[in-house]
């Protein structure tokens, strides 16, 4: 199940770590691929807050003693990958460490043995919460989009976010979300009320997965739960276009869960060789 996340993720590609380029400043010497070495240590390239999946790391005996690696020093593996990665050398030592979660939901083959799935209390706030979201908004609509103009919607909204989230997309990272979304299968998933948007999602569509990358919502309407609303319409829209998983990526949100969602574990490892 776990690999099945990990192996149709964007963040395995190499075209997503490079789109992740632009947002380091480091010195530290690239290895090839996905690894960058500083001073004896290897570990992967690409800053975790912006990436939720791994790849499983591979080195060859040869590889480690040419290099001179001393340590390696991972993050964001699940527990597979660290069992395959363990299995090809003998160390001197070895740590793991649970770190961060992310929250998967294994779709049913309908929306309605979805709900019949979700416990009677997750069941029930559903059905009220989408009910008080329908009464306010009569003329919404729920769409997606690759357009550069709803792109641009979705960042202004996004900057709008209250607390850390609205320091969050800074012109950096709004380049580093352009280069993305302007590759294959990134879309826009929003709701729109009287030609405005009023949430958004940032969604990566896989053949067997759809990851939630990211999200932002009018906050002067959360009284009337667009960000939940939303939520629902992607899991529908997954479930009519016979995905196996959708996946809310890293993060212990409570509202993951009320929609039903399972934990993924993963571990930092730390090694010396």
């Amino acid at each position: 199940m776990v690999k099945d996340l990990v192996a149709n993720s964007p963040f395995i590609n190499l075209e997503f770590i490079d789109s992740g380029g632009i947002l380091s400043d480091s010195i530290v010497e690239k290895l090839f691929d996905y690894y960058k070495n500083d001073s004896g240590t290897v570990s992967f390239n690409l800053n975790r807050d912006f990436i939720d999946y791994r790849i499983t790391p591979f080195f060859s005996t040869e590889q480690i003693n040419e290099l001179n690696i001393d340590y390696f020093d991972f993050d964001s593996l699940s527990y597979f990958q660290i069992s395959e990665f363990l299995n090809q050398h003998t160390f001197t030592s070895i740590k793991i460490k649970k770190s961060d979660i992310a929250v998967f939901i294994q779709l049913p083959d309908s929306y309605d043995s979805y709900l019949k799935n979700l416990n009677k209390k997750n069941r029930h706030e559903l059905k009220r919460k989408k009910r008080i979201f329908e009464d306010k908004f009569d003329d919404f609509s729920y769409e997606q989009s690759k357009d550069e103009t709803i792109f641009d919607e979705f960042i202004t909204l996004h900057r709008k976010s209250t607390g850390e989230k609205g320091n969050y997309m800074t012109e950096k990272i709004e380049k580093f979300y352009k280069g993305l979304f302007e590759g294959k299968n990134w879309t826009i998933h929003y709701l729109k009320q009287k030609d405005s948007m009023i949430a958004g999602a940032f969604v990566y569509e896989s053949e067997k997965v759809e990851y939630l990358y990211n999200s932002c919502r009018d906050h002067n309407l959360d009284e009337f739960n667009t960000g939940t609303y939303l939520n629902d319409q992607l899991l529908q829209n997954s479930i009519k276009k016979s995905q196996q998983y959708f996946d809310f990526l890293k993060g212990e949100e409570k509202y993951k869960f009320n929609f039903g969602g399972e934990v993924h574990q993963l571990y930092d490892l730390k090694i010396k060789v």
